[in-house]
């Protein structure tokens, strides 16, 4: 519309009148959820069915709010275009949505989101974790290339959320640091890490305590490809993935900072140090969703990389806003670390004490 108006040539008072249309017209599109639907269809290039992933659909009516309805001529179920999406069964208007993704960019609290979006808590953390299933898909599909630092990052488990018949453990003061064993143990989440010569980052959850040649071949060999080199500690956990893999492995010595070629881990040591600071602003992550804030970090940073701030949160919808999402307000407190905290905590027996 604006295309076809020749604003140059408009006198003052229809400049005016223009602005106060647009106005009008902005703070209503803004209050309304529709828009959300608008935008997400408007995305769609093709309807498939989000259960089945078939395109074997056909219309099926409406929802009281208009919105359209499919029927999937495969498994027979029945879905809209928000199936599926962050926004399934979530009913912000866009201007709190603009708001909930500003508060994302600026890594605020739960709390302090749900209070600034105007949405009580459990909504905000569920639409979070929506969004960082979606992020989870990015990782899923990145590919490190060239020279590779590859280093582990621990982080003590974090029971944060748990009730309490479902503690594997006593409970610690609230203010307590530490889990009660010194150095990498057991009790430490291990996440491997690491970045390539392109700044492409990967962080995942691999198990706990410290790696094994099993961890270090299940995570790294689907993710490294045209591997030149392969910078590590002289942790033995690598020989044996790169030897398999034919990637020429440099291992720089415990207590230096560089070999005699000047090869180093500095970079994923700043890697680790970001993550650090990253965290810092959650106030303690709980270990069963520690894995999606790995992956909203590293989409952090390639924001960071690619994106001047003030276009940020356009970015982030684009990434998220048409993306299937499979949490839901029923599942979004699930344990998603692939821990089993009552086998890593069997040696508390605290089941067999607390019914004692």
């Amino acid at each position: 519309m604006l295309e076809e108006l020749n604003i140059a040539n408009l006198l003052p008072h229809q400049v005016e009148k223009l602005i106060k249309e647009l106005t009008l017209l902005l703070n209503q599109q803004e209050k309304s959820s529709n828009v959300i639907y608008e935008i997400v269809k408007n995305e769609k290039n093709i309807v498939c069915c989000p259960i089945c992933n078939s395109c074997n659909v056909v219309k099926n009516g409406h929802t009281k709010k208009g919105i359209q309805t499919y029927k999937c001529k495969d498994c027979d179920k029945r879905f809209n275009d928000l199936s599926n999406t962050i926004f399934h069964h979530t009913h912000l208007t866009y201007k709190q949505l603009v708001k909930f993704f500003e508060c994302m960019r600026d890594k605020f609290s739960i709390r302090k989101t749900a209070k600034l979006v105007s949405i009580s808590v459990t909504t905000a953390f569920t639409l979070r974790h929506k969004i960082l299933d979606v992020l989870r898909k990015i990782r899923e599909n990145i590919k490190l290339h060239g020279r590779v630092e590859v280093d582990e990052y621990y982080i003590s488990i974090n029971l944060k959320g748990t009730k309490q018949e479902n503690m594997p453990r006593f409970s610690k003061p609230r203010k307590s640091n530490g889990n009660g064993k010194r150095g990498i143990n057991s009790h430490k989440v291990c996440v491997e890490s690491a970045i390539d010569e392109y700044d492409n980052t990967f962080l995942e959850i691999v198990g706990n305590g410290p790696i094994t040649s099993e961890m270090a071949k299940n995570s790294l060999t689907p993710k490294l490809q045209n591997v030149s080199e392969l910078i590590t500690d002289c942790k033995s956990s690598y020989e044996s993935v790169a030897k398999e893999n034919n990637w020429n492995l440099i291992q720089i010595k415990s207590g230096t900072y560089t070999n005699e070629d000047g090869d180093s881990l500095a970079n994923i040591n700043s890697l680790h140090s970001g993550l650090e600071v990253f965290l810092s602003h959650f106030h303690g992550v709980s270990t069963n969703h520690l894995q999606g804030y790995l992956d909203w970090y590293m989409f952090d940073k390639y924001l960071n990389y690619t994106t001047e701030i003030l276009e940020q949160v356009e970015v982030i919808e684009k990434n998220t806003i048409n993306k299937t999402s499979n949490i839901t307000y029923s599942n979004v407190y699930n344990n998603y670390s692939g821990l089993d905290y009552n086998v890593i905590y069997s040696d508390y027996n605290y089941h067999a004490n607390s019914s004692t």
